[in-house]
């Protein structure tokens, strides 16, 4: 068996180097489509799959806070201090629970200050992973003590790319915000935290959540004490245990509820309704609220991109089944042997695995370079993301199959039509004329009308999500979006006090207000596009009863002039005024959403709400503004306040100004202006209003790219099927063609002909994909904006680019039909 499968390879091998031509084709196909497939599993891997560099990860769970009724992030909620230490301490079902936190914090390394990105852990945060140190220790629990000195522990990356691999990294010192950490240690070259695209500098004790400020989401409800480590009601950590052998999650879970309650009975204010959500650490990708959106997109694009093999495999299935129709008499001879149609199917598939083998190499080695394109591409979002694309060997197992498959797609249908040959005939050596003038449906007809079907849908799709792009690019988002430009600062990065804070920010706006050419600058915690998820509870009188949490809403705070600045127009009422101090009435400014969802039918003017509950602070309403986007291009009218800076002083404000010449330019000036007031300062953001805009539109970019890049690839390999099938239908028809010519008929008539049988194939491939289209268009109607998944112009347009290339693709072989010699073709047998 073994000697007959050799002898099948190397008969393989042979016949491919004696046909190069179409050796390099099908290889060509074959490894555009299994590179793009094997270069997006690497990606998806990366982000969704591969599980983490740790010991045992199945034994991992993840463990959040969880508010029933409220929203999906809030079903999975980050955890107190406190409620960490009882959980930690009192359950039966884990060996271990850390707790852990991203961060950002301005990094020195002695001449030159940047913005770093980390973790904020526990001591025992790597002993439960499992995970050691390539240099040096790790964290320890001893370090969470407040009284501990301050250490580190930093990245293998980090130290290869900032202190070049120093041998004797271990007793450096760092300085985070202004203080002094010495460096213990260095985390493996593959361990990279806890989410698989933040990837982390550094890490740090949890003592030094006093000096640098966790970020990522927080839930703060009323409770004694004076810190994150003595409030309960201060939820910022997330926590990750690891199961004691022999518990299941659903064990886990039940523990952790029965100590939830005990909380809850002995902290009736800070733990009211706080329930535990488990999971375990390999069903959750990113975060359980965001996983239910964004792992269908993942493999929905590996769908889309697994179409582009499909077709491929249909090129090759439809070039085999050509070159079956030249090895007829060889196969029937073979058969008139002895041979069995099994074992020439056998042989035939093989051919076809070792193409399929040949496209695997040099799709990996496209893959490779596509996945280096893919992680050098500088996302436009502020938090520094890092992505470990790679072909691994989990990588190489699935192109294994995928080679596999393609190898057998391809080559199944063409064996099982060569081995069963009309033997008489073919070993005659008769080839039987086409039948009449009419033209007859073959199964590489079927094939190619198949991979244009599978192209119509590709563009359909790509055309409605660059329609929305345009769109979007070209909507009213309530303000004049030119001439802005932003810089964003959390001044307690350099050891600010808020009130010095406020007094810097004061400042940096008289000195922007002074660059020539600006209009006009302001302050806000919250610019339009910015990633910022601010919100609080409103509470009214009248509206919400005792124990309701009352209205969600977005906020921001704003400075005089932020209106003025921004191109909002103040529809009643006032604005935010320099009078709006401190020692004054708390005051709000309502959009108009906001200002008619909470008081429809009356005016906002002059109504107040508390925030927190009945006995939080009271504001009044001052003013009403017209709407404009906050957080996307494409979000509905969202009810949004404003309150006055100088009343809810913050260490964090972006600035924001309005020049008469160009953003840009502006840009660069204020920069200048705060370095010159601060030099140690780390620009948290630093973009014109436009740049900022657009960083909420890349997905939709990403995903009109990315599926015009694949429309247009199918559209490439199915023109070269259509084109071979029109040029073997000249081939074999050359007699019949010259026949034609002989009796009188003219060229153009013969061009017509031939460009009607090609049009045909496309037309009925167009009729199929449109079908198929309607189908699709509605996995993707709900991100399309601006333009409706019916759009006429994107239908009519991705038509006309499939039949504009299905025509290109006729024109050659149907020019070559149109210049045949009659006499020449009658000599053809």
């Amino acid at each position: 068996m073994l000697d007959s499968i050799v002898a099948d390879v190397r008969f393989a091998i042979r016949w491919l180097i004696r046909t190069p031509g179409f050796t390099a084709v099908a290889v060509a196909s074959l490894a555009i489509g299994i590179g793009f497939n094997t270069a997006l599993f690497a990606v998806v891997d990366a982000l969704l799959l591969r599980p983490m560099p740790v010991v045992r990860p199945d034994r991992l769970v993840d463990i959040y806070t969880s508010s029933p009724g409220r929203g999906a992030a809030e079903q999975y909620g980050t955890s107190s201090y406190l409620d960490y230490l009882d959980l930690n301490a009192h359950n039966q079902v884990f060996e271990e629970i850390a707790g852990y936190s991203p961060m950002f914090a301005a990094l020195n390394l002695g001449d030159r200050s940047r913005l770093t990105l980390g973790e904020i852990v526990t001591g025992n945060y790597f002993r439960m992973l499992g995970v050691g140190a390539a240099a040096g220790r790790t964290l320890l629990p001893e370090d969470d003590s407040l009284s501990a000195p301050r250490v580190a522990m930093i990245s293998y990356q980090f130290w290869s790319r900032e202190l070049a691999a120093d041998p004797a990294v271990v007793g450096r010192t760092l300085k985070l915000r202004g203080s002094v950490y010495t460096i213990v240690g260095v985390a493996p070259r593959r361990f990279t935290g806890m989410t698989s695209i933040l990837s982390p500098d550094l890490w740090v004790p949890i003592s030094a959540a006093m000096e640098i400020e966790p970020v990522g989401m927080h839930d703060v409800t009323p409770s004694t004490g004076t810190n994150r480590f003595d409030q309960r009601g201060d939820r910022w950590m997330f926590m990750k245990g690891r199961l004691r052998d022999g518990t299941t999650v659903d064990e886990a879970r039940a523990n952790l509820d029965v100590l939830m309650a005990r909380m809850e009975a002995a902290n009736p204010v800070s733990n009211k309704n706080k329930r535990i959500s488990v999971k375990a650490t390999s069903d959750v990708h990113f975060h359980p609220a965001a996983d239910p959106v964004l792992v269908p997109i993942a493999f929905g694009l590996m769908v889309v991109v697994g179409l582009v093999l499909l077709i491929a495999c249909a090129n090759v299935a439809s070039m085999l089944l050509a070159r079956a129709s030249g090895r007829k008499k060889e196969i029937s001879l073979r058969l008139a042997l002895g041979a069995t149609p099994a074992r020439l199917v056998r042989q035939l598939i093989t051919e076809s695995l070792v193409m399929s083998l040949l496209g695997a190499a040099a799709g990996i080695v496209l893959a490779s370079v596509a996945t280096r394109i893919i992680a050098s591409i500088n996302l436009p979002v502020p938090i520094p993301l890092a992505f470990d694309f790679r072909i691994d060997r989990r990588a190489l197992v699935f192109t294994i199959l995928i080679t596999t498959v393609a190898g057998v797609l391809a080559g199944l249908l063409p064996a099982l039509k060569s081995s069963r040959p009309s033997l008489v005939t073919e070993l005659r050596g008769e080839t039987p004329l086409a039948r009449g003038a009419g033209h007859r449906w073959t199964m590489r007809d079927l094939l190619v009308a198949g991979q244009m079907a599978i192209t119509a849908v590709l563009l359909v799709v790509a055309a409605l999500l660059t329609r929305s792009l345009i769109a979007a690019q070209n909507a009213s988002v309530g303000f004049p979006k030119e001439r802005l430009a932003l810089v964003a600062l959390d001044m307690s990065m350099v050891q600010y006090s808020e009130e010095k804070s406020r007094q810097f920010f004061d400042r940096a706006v008289a000195r922007m207000t002074a660059i020539p050419g600006v209009e006009s600058a302001a302050l806000t915690t919250r610019p339009p596009f910015s990633v910022n998820f601010n919100r609080w509870n409103l509470w009214i009188e009248g509206r919400h009863k005792v124990g309701d949490p009352g209205d969600i809403v977005e906020v921001t705070t704003v400075s005089p002039d932020y209106f003025k600045t921004l191109g909002v127009g103040i529809l009643q009422g006032r604005g935010i005024t320099s009078a709006d101090q401190a020692d004054t009435p708390l005051v709000a400014v309502a959009n108009q959403t906001l200002a008619r969802h909470l008081w429809p039918g009356d005016t906002a003017i002059g109504k107040t709400f508390h925030t927190r509950g009945p006995d939080g602070p009271v504001f009044t309403v001052v003013g009403v503004v017209s709407d404009y986007k906050v957080t996307a291009v494409s979000e509905p009218p969202t009810p949004f306040l404003h309150v006055a800076r100088d009343q809810r002083s913050n260490v964090y404000s972006a600035i924001v100004a309005r020049t008469h010449g160009d953003a840009n330019t502006l840009l660069r000036d204020m920069r200048r202006e705060l370095l010159a007031l601060e030099p140690n300062l780390v620009f948290v953001e630093s973009q014109t209003m436009e740049a900022e805009m657009a960083t909420t539109l890349f997905p939709m970019r990403a995903g009109a790219w990315l599926v015009g890049v694949v429309g247009a690839m199918a559209m490439a390999l199915a023109a070269i099927g259509l084109y071979g099938v029109i040029a073997y239908s000249v081939a074999r028809r050359t007699r019949e063609i010259g026949i034609r010519m002989a009796l009188g008929a003219q060229p153009a008539k013969v061009l017509a002909l031939i460009m009607k049988q090609g049009l045909m194939v496309a037309m009925v491939g167009l009729i199929a994909g449109s079908l198929a289209a309607v189908v699709a268009v509605r996995f993707v109607a709900g991100a399309l904006y601006g333009v409706g998944a019916a759009d006429p112009v994107a239908w009519i347009g991705a038509g006309a680019v499939l039949l504009s290339a299905a025509s290109l693709a006729n024109l050659i072989p149907a020019r070559r039909a149109a210049r045949v010699d009659p006499s020449e073709a009658l000599r053809v047998e």
